[in-house]
């Protein structure tokens, strides 16, 4: 006892003196200067849920089924379940460690001719358990439990990412197919042109040119429409990939019509409110204060451990004579670093250097996600009278082209010019749908870039496990 009292004593020395060998704290703070505001902002209220504010449920139901089946998804949710383990696993060692074992022998010997057989057990136990000195185990438990957090950003991140792809792949679809209905008008007109010139051509009135180029225009219109079916069945199959489902050509998804009318533009905040909800932002700044602690494990890796030690251990030949005689053992056990060649300071360094690296990680990310905010504000602008001027230049076009109708039918104007002005509402046609299609991929991207963590409530079927939220709830 007189040797355990001494052992704890130097210990208790070891402690006061290495306790003064620190180590500067880490920066934890955002490494840039975020604005106050952003340059424009919307005065609308954008739900949790945000692709529920285009009022489609055809959206909606195409979203909850990939959230639930995707399969990226179900990864992203598997690594929450490993991280959990993980923690789990690192905080083991700040419990006392019991093991135990059991040996059997049989001995023949043999004296003076004859052969004596003799069994003999063994039963021992060992409990361990190292003391914590320098919170190298505690610090080694917080980074998994950042790491734990960090991974569940991760999952949100997974879940936003995928609900803007099925809206793009959604509305890519709608688009095409308003595009398709649009050839298909123009080809019907053009046809029908085409039995005016016809007329002419038999009476006389006009020649064979204007017969050929009509009919080229109904031939080039009918070759859109084949390529626009084209990419109607890819895009069709790209959001079925999404949703977890095989792509298979018989299956029809429904969708809207048309192109919806874009909701009212949400107020985004503040820029350090959208930081903070983001959950990409938050799994840089996790991973950043999980490097911290590791940093702090590979410091305390340079200090003395302090082991204590209990083991009891009895033998026998027989079984109910095994408690008879036993033998216990208590010791305590220091084991420090003398040279290691520069290997634990190195790891410091490589540590240290980890932990910068996050940092300017972070400091990219945010930077990144207030470029996205205001990219998105900003084109929504820009698009928005692009499409007013499409809008007034469509109008123009169309009036010209039936003006132009009038006066060919008349026999006051050429052939080529009324073929141009049709040309060109059809062509302002499909860039109207295009550029209206732009600006709802450019909203799904404002949507994106302020939105934080959602769940579907009663269809969620991937929410994280008991163990995760209480040490998210812990750390945090």
């Amino acid at each position: 006892m007189d040797l355990l009292k001494r052992c704890l004593f130097i210990a208790s020395f070891v402690v006061l003196v290495g306790g003064c060998r620190g180590y500067h704290p880490a920066i934890e703070k955002i490494p840039v200067n975020v604005p106050d505001a952003f340059s424009l902002s919307g005065k609308g209220q954008m739900s949790s849920l945000w692709w529920q504010d285009f009022d489609d449920k055809a959206l909606s139901n195409a979203i909850s089924y990939a959230l639930s089946n995707n399969f990226t998804v179900r990864s992203a949710f598997e690594r929450i379940n490993k991280a959990s383990a993980l923690v789990e696993e690192q905080r083991a060692p700040l419990f006392p460690w019991l093991d135990t074992g059991f040996h059997l022998e049989h001995i023949t010997t043999k004296k003076q001719g004859r052969y004596i057989n003799e069994d003999k057990l063994l039963l021992s136990g060992t409990v361990s358990y190292e003391v914590d000195l320098w919170s190298r185990i505690r610090a080694g438990l917080q980074a998994a439990q950042l790491d734990l957090i960090a991974q569940r950003a991760d999952y949100d991140t997974a879940r936003i990412s995928l609900s803007s792809q099925v809206a793009n792949a959604y509305f890519d679809i709608v688009a095409l197919k308003q595009e398709k209905r649009i050839i298909d008008r123009q080809i019907k007109r053009n046809q029908a042109s085409l039995l005016i010139i016809q007329d002419k051509y038999r009476f006389g009135q006009t020649d064979s040119l204007d017969l050929l180029q009509q009919q080229q225009l109904v031939q080039q219109n009918i070759s859109k429409k084949i390529d626009v079916e084209k990419a109607l069945a890819s895009q069709k199959k790209r959001l079925m990939v999404l949703m977890g489902r095989p792509p298979v050509p018989s299956l029809e998804l429904k969708t809207a019509a048309s192109l919806p009318r874009l909701p009212p533009l949400p107020d985004t905040g503040l820029p350090i409110s959208v930081i903070r909800r983001r959950p990409d932002c938050m799994q840089a700044f996790l991973r950043l204060k999980a490097a911290n602690r590791r940093l702090a494990v590979a410091v305390a890796e340079q200090y003395p451990r302090l082991d204590l030690v209990a083991d009891v251990e009895t033998d026998s030949s027989a079984v109910k004579d095994l408690f008879e005689n036993w033998i216990a053992t208590l010791s305590a056990n220091i084991l420090g670093p003398i040279f290691h060649g520069g290997a634990l300071a190195a790891r410091v360094k490589v540590r240290e250097a980890e932990a910068r690296e996050l940092l300017n990680q972070y400091g990219q990310v945010v930077i990144e996600a207030i470029r996205e905010v205001e990219d998105g504000l900003q084109r929504e602008k820009d698009l928005q009278k692009l499409i007013e001027n499409l809008s007034h230049r469509l109008e123009l076009a169309r009036k010209t082209s039936s003006l132009l109708k009038e006066k060919y039918l008349a026999g006051d104007v050429e052939y080529l010019r009324f073929l141009t002005s049709q040309l060109n509402v059809d062509e302002l046609e499909r860039q109207l749908v295009s550029l209206r299609l732009e600006l709802i991929k450019n909203r799904i991207a404002l949507y994106k870039a302020i939105a934080g963590p959602f769940e579907l409530k009663g269809k969620d079927l991937f929410t994280p496990s008991g163990n995760a939220k209480t040490t998210a709830e812990k750390v945090s």
